[in-house]
């Protein structure tokens, strides 16, 4: 516990030191909130921009399918709520001391939470588009617009299938994608929580930072280039830090 209050300690000195800090989340912030399935779930949901279940060819070839393999993960978002990471994130962006958010998950908890700049790589399953004129509906339009009978969701004002707003397998970058590299760019500290940056291309994204934090509890690619690693729970490590934060302002 000392060891890990002294990394908590330097963590909150580089954050007051710098001017633009960029956070990069992944998968291993998402914990189970006592859904009896959430955890398998969960492990999943950030993935479904990769399987061949969820590539753009069978959107278009078997929509159907496509949305019947996705119903659980439309299910899951109905009833997870952001945790401590994602709340503790806000309010560094409020207090000025996180500039942007860069993440790999598609839950959309971060903006739940409250957070604005938040650059999303893979895209989001909060909402959908049409794939013939491009209206936007929330995810609750959409599962309204696809009912039980059929299942795919139509475009209310074309009829043609809607699109969850995710990168599919196929698919490029969506434009987030480009602007985390920028901010990324111009971040002087890179804190990067729950991910083990494996995953091509987002493993490029903090390549050149010469300020990098590590909150993962397992190991990564980048630990021997990081200032700081801290292999504990990402929850219990941003309450900590939040904790901290709140000493040194009190102070």
């Amino acid at each position: 516990m000392e060891r890990l209050m002294e990394e908590v300690k330097q963590i909150a000195d580089l954050l007051g030191q710098s001017s633009h800090t960029v956070v990069f989340t992944g998968a291993g912030i998402l914990v189970d909130r006592g859904l009896p399935d959430f955890h398998s779930l969960s492990d999943r949901l950030p993935t479904m921009v990769a399987p061949d279940d969820f590539s753009i060819r069978r959107l278009e070839a078997d929509p159907q399918a496509f949305y019947e393999a996705g119903v659980p993960y439309f299910d899951i978002l109905e009833r997870i709520e952001p945790n401590e990471v994602h709340n503790v994130l806000a309010d560094l962006e409020k207090r000025g001391q996180v500039k942007a958010i860069v993440t790999q998950n598609i839950d959309g908890l971060h903006r739940k939470a409250g957070s604005k700049n938040v650059l999303e790589i893979h895209g989001t399953l909060r909402t959908a588009s049409c794939v013939n004129c491009d209206l936007q509906l929330e995810i609750e339009d959409v599962l309204a617009v696809a009912g039980e009978k059929p299942l795919v969701p139509l475009c209310p004002d074309c009829g043609e299938p809607l699109k969850p707003d995710v990168v599919l397998s196929g698919e490029p970058p969506p434009p987030d994608y480009h602007k985390a590299f920028e901010e990324v760019k111009r971040a002087d500290l890179v804190i990067i929580i729950g991910s083990n940056l494996k995953t091509s291309p987002a493993d490029q994204l903090p390549v050149d930072n010469k300020n990098l934090v590590i909150i993962n509890d397992t190991p990564t690619n980048y630990d021997r280039q990081a200032k700081i690693v801290t292999n504990e729970n990402p929850i219990k490590v941003m309450m900590m830090l939040s904790e901290e934060l709140d000493r040194r302002g009190s102070k």
